[in-house]
């Protein structure tokens, strides 16, 4: 493991130092031990980016999971890439 990140949201992200235990992880068997180790949902994303955008409509829905999953189609990104939103000033 390269670095462990916990979001505000209580996500965690963790950043892996190979390819093959990332590929483990993500598949069957390393999947299904990896979600045995916890109570909560596991979402696995090859990679995420911070974004920041200015003059956001107030209006939108930056709680809701589909809005990231729009804005992640909008702009050919991989599905899952974005992980959160919030506001800044």
């Amino acid at each position: 493991v390269r670095a462990v990140t916990t979001m505000r949201n209580g996500g965690v992200i963790v950043e892996l130092d190979s390819e093959e235990l990332a590929e483990w992880l993500q598949g069957p068997s390393g999947c299904t031990l990896l979600k045995e180790q916890f109570e909560s949902t596991i979402l696995f994303c090859s990679c995420t980016f911070a974004l920041v955008l200015e003059y956001l409509s107030i209006h939108l829905q930056l709680k809701n999971i589909d809005f990231l999953r729009h804005v992640e189609a909008k702009n050919d990104l991989l599905a899952d890439s974005l992980t959160s939103i919030w506001w800044i000033k």
